[in-house]
């Protein structure tokens, strides 16, 4: 049975979501393994990242479905950028404030999609050799790390081939440039240096 490694995902604003390109594209001075792109490397924050089989898209879609229904608009505070600090070298990223919002909508997408998952993503069974405490217990449990207390809700513009703060040089001052609203959720698969490379679902916000 074939499977693919998957993000779900809120996906910024019309608005938002230009600023995002073109940040992304103000970056393209320093190598980079990608430039975000609508139908390309779509702009997203990531929510749970898993491993999916073909024939179970529809159960995710179901119940991604039923948890737009049930989830209004998000609207994100960037606070800070931060430059490759947190899942490996090179990223570039606003992160945002973490909120009684946003963990929820986390907590309830994890509910009903760890059941569904096939296993694990290999980047993740790689994290495995080395992870400990909240780290190991999360990619035992749900097969992703970044869930709970280690959620860290962000938006990656790009990614270096080497670590340059210089690239900040580049950007807005001040990272709440990126605050903004986040009106869908989406179900992606993933490429490499966690890219979303296609759409598969958008589920609108709608509380």
């Amino acid at each position: 049975m074939s499977s693919l490694p998957c993000d779900i995902v809120l996906l910024p604003s019309l608005e938002l979501e230009n600023k995002v390109i073109e940040a992304s594209k103000a970056t393209n001075k320093y190598d980079s393994f990608f430039t975000l792109e609508i139908g390309r490397f779509y702009p997203h924050m990531s929510i749970y990242m898993f491993q999916l089989n073909d024939s179970d898209i529809p159960k995710v879609e179901e119940v991604l479905t039923k948890i737009a229904k049930d989830t209004g608009a998000i609207n994100a505070t960037a606070t800070t950028y931060s430059l490759g600090t947190g899942f490996g070298v090179g990223y570039v990223d606003p992160e945002y404030k973490v909120t009684e919002e946003l963990s929820n909508l986390q907590d309830n997408v994890v509910e009903v999609v760890n059941p569904i998952r096939a296993g694990m993503r290999e980047s993740d069974v790689r994290k495995m050799q080395d992870a400990q405490g909240l780290k190991l217990e999360n990619l035992q449990k749900y097969g992703y790390p970044a869930i709970g207390d280690l959620f860290r809700p962000h938006i990656t513009l790009t990614r270096l081939k080497e670590h340059n703060p210089k690239v900040l040089e580049l950007l807005p001052q001040d990272a709440s440039t990126f605050s903004g609203e986040f009106d869908r959720l989406g179900l992606f698969e993933m490429g490499e240096n966690g890219t979303c490379i296609r759409k598969i679902a958008e589920f609108p916000l709608t509380k």
